[in-house]
């Protein structure tokens, strides 16, 4: 928070000149307000600062107005206990929002018109809002539609840094998602859990308790009937919460020891109690269950990539293995249905532009041994007759209850990415100067 500096910094000015800093603030926050910065500059409704963000201002009506949107958002009663909890809550928002704003600026990532319509008609849509009667809504509802535009703005700002800064630098390789698909497929019989969750982060454990207090007022909400949906979109800190807190189908073991734990004595629709984590406060609801039964052969799918040297020469098998031997050892080393496909194409297979696909009691019984048991994105051992060697690897083994590869890359990089934004807006907090006023 860098108050010490600030102190120091205060000191040495007399009350006017205090005042003529605090004046030229606002008027600097003024001027560099627009589309990506909200409006939290208004000199003339300004009471009080809450917050100084850098050269930002964050005024006590921001505040007000942001406590309410949070309130309105939650289903909580308007009374002032709800407000005074929700407080903390709403400048760490506001703060976070700003140090977005600030550094989509300093990238040059720019908000368009068009980002903030297409936004609000999605809000409508999913929320059977009469179009173009979103904002007359908000207003009915004592809500600042202001503030509404503001957490929209941020949130659309960030979602573009994210996708220019961090997505590049995520790969999910091809055996990462191999392992997923093994575990898959081994975790017959067990329990799987969809899953909704509520992250509240905290910096330090002065912010601890009241970012407790309000997880236990949001947990009790959406035990009372309140959507998780809604409440993760308002306060959730984590990459799930712009789908509503759906972070997909979970199986045991796959989280954090205490939401495993809290996981397995929930029934569906139940919501568990705030579980601290490395995070921060975590809220999990179930929101279904199934158990994986075991798979009848006829169901399984198999989707493979494969090298063929065909006999044409009638050679003898000792003749055909030795002049493939090149092939083999080249192909032995590869790892992935990508690289696997590219080098079988330069070797002399012509490869379609997606695998194979076939029901495994479709494979000759040879294939279908090897197909049902060898390791996904692994080549084969070379099989060999005396028409042809054949070598092959399996992309993809399934039913039409397991989830695609694209899927388990799909969730993957939900997860690597929403670590990585939070590390990202970690790092703006701790290298910004933050002077909290109240």
């Amino acid at each position: 928070m860098k108050k010490s500096f600030n102190l120091l910094f205060r000191s040495a000015l007399n009350k006017a000149a205090r005042c003529f800093l605090v004046n030229l603030l606002i008027i600097i926050s003024f001027l560099a307000s627009g589309v990506l910065i909200p409006s939290y500059s208004r000199a003339q409704e300004v009471d009080r600062i809450a917050a100084i963000v850098n050269d930002k201002i964050i005024s006590t009506h921001d505040l007000k107005e942001r406590i309410e949107l949070l309130v309105f958002s939650a289903g909580l009663k308007n009374t002032q206990s709800h407000r005074q909890a929700l407080e903390p809550q709403a400048l760490r928002v506001l703060i976070d929002e700003l140090l977005q704003s600030q550094e989509a600026r300093r990238l040059n990532i720019r908000l368009v018109t068009r980002d903030i319509s297409d936004a609000i008609k999605r809000i409508e849509k999913s929320n059977k809002i009469p179009y173009g009667q979103f904002k007359d809504l908000m207003e009915k509802n004592g809500v600042s539609y202001e503030a509404v535009l503001s957490k929209i703005q941020s949130e659309i700002i960030w979602q573009k840094l994210v996708r220019r800064r961090l997505l590049p630098s995520v790969e999910i390789g091809e055996e990462e998602i191999s392992n997923v698909y093994r575990r898959i497929i081994s975790d017959s019989g067990q329990i799987q859990y969809r899953v909704s969750e509520v992250l509240l982060p905290f910096d330090d454990d002065s912010q601890k308790k009241s970012v407790l207090d309000l997880a236990n007022r949001l947990s009790l909400q959406i035990r009372s009937g309140e959507k998780i949906s809604d409440i993760a979109q308002q306060f959730s800190k984590s990459a799930s919460a712009s789908k509503g807190g759906d972070i997909g189908w979970i199986r045991m073991g796959e989280l954090d020891n205490k939401v495993n734990t809290a996981l397995s004595s929930l029934t569906i629709g139940g919501v568990s109690n705030p579980i601290l984590t490395p995070n921060g406060y975590l809220i999990v609801q179930v929101k279904n269950k199934r158990k994986l039964g075991n798979t009848n052969p006829d169901e399984i799918l198999i989707s493979l990539r494969q090298y063929i040297f065909s006999n044409k020469l009638n050679i003898s098998i000792k003749e055909l293995k030795k002049k493939n031997a090149a092939a083999i050892k080249t192909l032995s080393n590869k790892v992935g249905c990508r690289e696997f496909s590219r080098t079988a194409e330069k070797l002399g297979t012509p490869q379609t532009e997606l695998p194979l696909t076939f029901r495994l009691n479709e494979l000759n019984e040879d294939l279908r041994k090897v197909a049902s048991k060898i390791m996904l994105g692994k080549p084969s051992k070379p099989l060999i007759n005396t028409e042809k060697i054949q070598i092959i690897m399996v992309c993809e083994r399934q039913t039409s209850k397991q989830l695609t590869r694209n899927q388990i890359r799909e969730t993957l990089l939900r997860q690597r990415v929403d670590m990585l934004s939070r590390r990202y807006l970690r790092d703006l907090r701790r290298s910004a100067f933050i002077d909290l006023r109240i």
